[in-house]
């Protein structure tokens, strides 16, 4: 696990090195134990390594085929290597110099060409200088476990794990992109596949983009599918704990100690109850407000699967504000996902004790787990009998009855967002109940710049994905979430805020063994239109002596009450990014428009939380890169 930077120029042969050196240093969070720079003909490229597996200098990236032709840097891990270093050596005679999962590499592009990314088990971001072909490759592992991002200047095509790293090149100039923001500020985060610098992008999960002299060329490698043929639960059951079991057995390998992110929750508590042979030390997040908390039922949890528990308080600390800010950083301004606080604390608890953590992130995007999708199932109904007028009318009336709430999720905010979905176009109310801020708000706080994209629907993408999944609208539903959400929301956040304290966060549920077993459960199985959500895997947990009244709990989320943390904690922050410091949003927004937002939030006239949140999040780190 590791940063990776380069840059490749087929025009100029010899670019400064110190752009390279830049780029990297800017990753040091990624990779504290140690930095690799290579400087050759048209290539440069740039590691941090976070040490896992073969500690020795033998790890040490970038890394080189023995004929010094193919320059590796890479980020991740791949968990079959062992098995690929079998293939590689009966095919070629290759002897490996190092136990390193990397060495694979090289030898495997010059064996298998582009037919290499697929053969990869685990998760990666994966760059290959081919000095004799004159080809960068870009590779990403299947969901986006692992993000890279890239862009093309006049003189040279640039790569990166992170937005700041290429932004510390100098090439590229920190230009906010109009309809990217347009999307962020809707979401919470720009589309999969954008970043909100303009003529930034990100390599598409499960897909290797190929780049020469004659330009840029993406390919697609592996794309989530759902077959729905299991249809009997007691197979179902069987098929998830194998391909988990296996999974979760895959991803101890490790050089270094292993702990687990557990909440009460049943996809973390699957991971813990089917490791219970080993010894891992469990992490919770624990909070004040007892309608957030989920630290009695994890503590049962590690306690019944026999591991050490470890609490951590999440929320009350006199750094909170301090936090708020490295996560703003960390995730260079483009995710408001408000989870990614907590995430922080834990993260940094995490990484005092180990350096490779377990979590259930995934879970919910393949096997069922949000509301969202039995809710896709009766608007499906509904939705033909309520007019989108009378939903649209109900959901603002329900939206201005939570203003005063600050608990978990008021029933009224409920109501709310699901008549909002019942009046989406085109009959994709999954793809509106992940909007954050009303298209009204949004065009209150436009100026000039903004005013074309204002009319654009911030959730093309994410409906259209939706709109070209195969299957019923359970199947479209996961399948849209898998390719768009999971990456660029779920993922994002994982990745940034672990990484930046140099934790590796291994997922057990993103295996390609047990993404494939979920595709084939049937939809009714996994989200019954009555009862709760995730009926597989709850099944699963019973078998594995998961106390019962956490079996049949709720999904509660990780989330922290953001509301009230902007008016307190987080107060002294607001009123200097969103009151006196706003003009930072201009041209793109109003100053004023900020400012009245978060006067009203502030004085409880109206929720605008997670409008502010998204807007202080990329204040913040804006500000922090001047």
């Amino acid at each position: 696990m590791c940063g990776i930077a380069g840059l490749v120029s087929f025009t100029n042969p010899a670019m400064p090195g110190d752009i390279i050196a830049r780029m990297t240093r800017a990753l040091a969070h990624r990779g504290p134990d140690g930095e690799g720079i290579e400087v050759r003909h048209h290539a440069q490229f740039g590691h941090r390594r976070l040490a896992v597996r073969d500690l020795s200098e033998a790890g040490r990236q970038p890394l080189f085929d023995s004929s010094g032709a193919i320059m590796v840097t890479f980020n991740g891990e791949i968990y079959n290597d062992a098995a690929l270093r079998a293939d590689i050596e009966a095919a070629c005679g290759y002897r490996f110099r190092s136990r390193c999962d990397t060495e694979v590499i090289p030898i495997g592009w010059r064996l298998w060409g582009e037919g290499l990314f697929a053969r990869l088990e685990g998760m990666f971001a994966i760059a290959i200088w081919d000095a004799e072909r004159r080809v960068l490759v870009l590779a990403r592992d299947r969901v986006g476990i692992k993000p890279l991002y890239h862009a093309k200047t006049e003189d040279a095509h640039l790569f990166a794990s992170e937005v700041k790293s290429i932004l510390a090149s100098g090439l590229v100039r920190d230009t906010i992109d109009p309809a990217a923001f347009h999307t962020y500020l809707a979401t919470g985060y720009p589309d999969p596949e954008d970043s909100l610098i303009s003529g930034l992008r990100q390599v598409p999960p499960g897909s290797f983009a190929v780049i020469d002299e004659s330009g840029e060329r993406i390919h697609r490698y592996w794309t989530p599918a759902r077959s729905g043929e299991i249809r009997d639960r007691e197979h179902a059951v069987a098929s998830v704990r194998a391909s988990l079991e296996e999974s979760c057995s895959n991803l101890l390998l490790s050089d270094v100690p292993v702990g687990l992110m557990l909440s009460s929750g049943i996809d973390s508590a699957l991971i813990a109850l089917l490791l219970r042979n080993h010894s891992i030390p469990a992490y919770t997040a624990r909070f004040g407000d007892a309608s957030f908390d989920e630290g009695f039922g994890a503590e049962q949890i590690a306690a019944e699967a026999g591991h050490s528990w470890h609490p951590i308080t999440a929320d009350g600390a006199a750094g909170i504000a301090r936090d708020f800010e490295a996560v703003a950083v960390a995730v260079d301004g483009e995710l408001a996902d408000s989870s990614a606080l907590a995430h922080y604390a834990v993260c940094r608890a995490l990484r005092a004790e180990v350096t490779v953590a377990l979590a259930g992130d995934g879970a919910d995007e393949f096997f069922g787990g949000y509301d969202t999708y039995a809710a896709t199932r009766v608007a499906g109904t509904a939705g033909r009998l309520v007019p989108q007028a009378l939903a649209r009318l109900a959901a603002q009336r329900l939206t201005a009855l939570s203003a005063r709430r600050e608990d978990r999720l008021p029933t009224s905010a409920m109501l709310a967002r699901l008549f909002a979905g019942l009046a989406a176009p085109d009959g994709t109310p999954h793809a509106e109940w992940r909007r954050l801020t009303g298209a009204d708000l949004l065009k209150d706080l436009y100026t000039a710049p903004m005013r074309e994209v204002a009319e654009q629907d911030p959730l093309t993408r994410y409906r259209a994905a939706f709109l070209a999944a195969e299957g019923g609208l359970v199947d479209r539903a996961l399948l849209a979430d898998q390719t768009y959400y999971l990456p660029a929301d779920m993922l994002a956040k994982v990745d940034r805020i672990s990484m930046a304290h140099g934790l590796e966060i291994r997922v057990p549920f993103l295996e390609r063994l047990v993404m494939e077993c979920a595709g084939s459960i049937a939809p009714r199985l996994l989200v019954p239109l009555v009862g709760p959500t995730k009926g597989v895997l709850r099944d699963l947990a019973r078998t594995l002596g998961m106390p019962e009244a956490l079996v049949a709990q709720r999904k509660r989320g990780f989330n922290v009450p953001i509301a009230r943390l902007l008016r307190r904690d987080l107060s002294p922050l607001a009123e200097l990014y969103l009151g006196a410091e706003a003009d930072l949003f201009a041209p793109l927004l109003s100053p004023d428009g900020v400012r009245r937002l978060w006067r009203e939030h502030r004085d409880m006239r109206a929720d605008h939380s997670y409008t502010l949140w998204a807007l202080l999040v990329n204040g913040v780190a804006r500000a922090r890169r001047g």
